[in-house]
């Protein structure tokens, strides 16, 4: 057991404190404080001695009293091994002010707005700072289930979790954690299907109706018909990466280039030569603006919110707007190519910029036609493109015709009526 002496000897007004570590008695000048400092201080490195020798960390409260020491005595504590020594460097140990310096520094970061709002779910459940030592994993479990429990999806939740596990690493590469308190917590990493939405090609040409702009239909063709990530990808075209005569584009994708692929190559589909035919004829570059300027210059840069003004033009569409528009277009244009069969997987992989595990996760969906022409007995080849009805989130059913020739043969239509086709003499040798 410690015990504490008041040294007055030589002029000297401070307390000393001496207890055994291990087996070796020592002798710890607390300072010039004053009594109930001195025994608060004494508990503490009492505290410090028993968890040391049990090989475990110290309570909340004494990482908490280790703030507030001064530099000398932290030090002192520090030689005989009670407490890791404080850095040089200017890092916070609080949790909640690392997380907001570590986000800052990351400049290189194309989001840092996800990191941050995982950050703030996280001083909601905490109510105040504590030092990163003091987190525990039962923390991390417990912030888990309590966002769930506040509203979040299981994958908002999830990633949130994610985000912060992987700044921590951060802290651990510093030592200023001996390990990860976030790892091994188990966490959804399914996408979310209730934010699903098919954006058809009905509300695609009452949305381009209504766009204010010749660059905002750019934008939305570029989006549903092309498949490029907003805004990231649809920012960074060019004029000079358009090439007309071949029907191609070259995409520059930032978030690819992460992992070697900072472009790829997309067909100039019909329906987006259009569009950017008019753009072009609009704006004469080569001429008027420079070949290789950007085809979009109503917005600077990428961190603008293009979302908002995308649900106005929806709004005044007369559709109501969905959750993640732009993701919601990209991937209705990946659907709408997987189900026409024209183009092999490993194509249509190369021309939106993801695998096919990313695209059955995430972008892929099941439609409503899908089940109608399940159960009236259509085969797969013959499954008719979809054009569903006006702001309809399912799309409408086809009415798919027999292949024998020279027959004539009723076809039901949804409302139960019944009408009569002909069907010419086919040569079968074609």
């Amino acid at each position: 057991m410690a015990t504490l002496r008041h040294n007055t000897s030589k002029g000297r007004n401070c307390w000393e404190l001496r207890a055994y570590i291990g087996k070796k008695r020592h002798s710890i000048s607390l300072g010039q404080i004053d009594e109930l400092a001195a025994t608060d201080a004494k508990l503490f490195i009492e505290h410090l001695i028993e968890r040391k020798d049990a090989g475990k960390l110290p309570d909340r409260k004494a990482f908490k009293w280790l703030d507030s020491i001064d530099s000398d005595l932290h030090d002192r504590l520090s030689r005989l091994e009670l407490v890791t020594a404080r850095r040089l460097i200017d890092r916070p140990t609080t949790v909640l002010a690392f997380f907001r310096d570590y986000i800052k520094e990351r400049t290189d970061w194309k989001k840092p707005q996800n990191y941050s709002q995982a950050v703030d779910h996280l001083e909601k459940f905490l109510g105040k700072d504590l030092p990163l030592l003091a987190f525990t994993k039962g923390d991390g479990e417990r912030w888990h289930r309590w966002m769930i429990t506040e509203g979040l999806s299981t994958n908002t939740a999830g990633q949130n979790v994610k985000r912060c596990r992987q700044m921590l690493w951060a802290a651990v590469n510093d030592e200023l954690l001996p390990k990860n308190p976030l790892e091994g917590i188990k966490v959804s990493s399914d996408s979310d299907k209730s934010k699903d939405y098919f954006v058809d090609r009905a509300s695609y040409d009452l949305i381009l109706e209504h766009c204010p702009n010749t660059q905002w239909r750019v934008m939305v063709a570029l989006s549903r018909m092309g498949g490029l990530r907003c805004p990231s990808e649809v920012l960074a075209l060019r004029w000079n990466d358009i090439n007309w005569e071949r029907g191609r584009f070259k995409v520059t994708s930032p978030k690819t280039a992460r992992s070697g692929k900072s472009s790829r190559i997309v067909p100039l589909f019909p329906e987006l030569r259009i569009e950017l035919q008019k753009l072009w004829n609009e704006v004469g570059p080569g001429i008027e603006t420079p070949i290789d300027g950007p085809v979009i210059t109503i917005r600077k840069n990428s961190a603008c919110n293009l979302r908002t003004q995308l649900n106005r033009i929806v709004e005044l569409a007369s559709i109501k707007p969905w959750a993640k528009p732009f993701m919601a277009m990209r991937s209705s244009r990946r659907t709408e190519l997987e189900r026409s069969g024209k183009h092999p997987n490993h194509v249509l992989n190369s021309w939106l910029g993801h695998s096919r595990n990313i695209a059955e996760k995430h972008y892929l969906k099941v439609l409503e036609a899908d089940f109608e022409a399940a159960a009236n007995g259509i085969s797969d080849s013959v499954l008719p493109s979809v054009h569903p009805s006006q702001g309809s989130n399912n799309p409408a059913e086809a009415i798919t015709e027999p292949s024998e020739p020279n027959k004539k043969r009723a076809v039901m239509a949804r409302d139960g009526s019944r009408g009569e086709r002909e069907y010419t003499q086919l040569d079968s040798n074609k």
